[in-house]
């Protein structure tokens, strides 16, 4: 029987490494491996992931606190882009993060980053607000949000 492409599950702790890798290929700050296991043990954390031909090809990391699922990264493979994986595991997490007690997820993302701001704009999420030298380079952030119920805000 052929491997299931693209089904969203949880993410293994055995992948933290390969995650690293991505980040450090698609981030300008990644998140390093002895970063990525302590938030993986956090009981308020879940990391989801697609596999392509058992391969990780994207993974979702967000950690709830009350109503909020805040989303610590989101990324896809270089080699595995245009796919709609990126998309799709967002979606998918609102019922994760829903059965974890939250009501919304908010983010930050790059000004620079028009690719994810435009996945982000097509699944429903808003872009609420601007901060000024957020990340590390002093690259300004997006403030986005999704709340999971259409016409409800917090």
């Amino acid at each position: 029987m052929p491997e299931q492409r693209d089904l969203v599950d949880g993410l293994t702790f055995e992948e933290l490494g390969r995650v690293a890798e991505i980040e450090a290929s698609v981030f300008p700050e990644p998140l390093d491996l002895r970063s990525l296991e302590k938030l993986f043990r956090d009981p308020s954390v879940r990391y989801l992931a697609i596999r392509e031909d058992g391969r990780l090809a994207a993974y979702f990391g967000f950690q709830v606190s009350g109503p909020t699922a805040h989303v610590i990264s989101n990324a896809t493979d270089p080699a595995y882009r245009q796919r709609g994986y990126g998309g799709r595991i967002l979606q998918e997490a609102e019922a994760v993060a829903q059965a974890m007690g939250a009501r919304w997820f908010l983010g930050e993302v790059r000004i620079s980053n028009e690719p994810q701001r435009k996945v982000l704009r097509r699944i429903g999420w808003r872009e609420i607000g601007r901060c000024e030298a957020f990340f590390g380079n002093g690259e300004d952030a997006y403030v986005v949000f999704r709340c999971f119920r259409e016409g409800t805000w917090p």
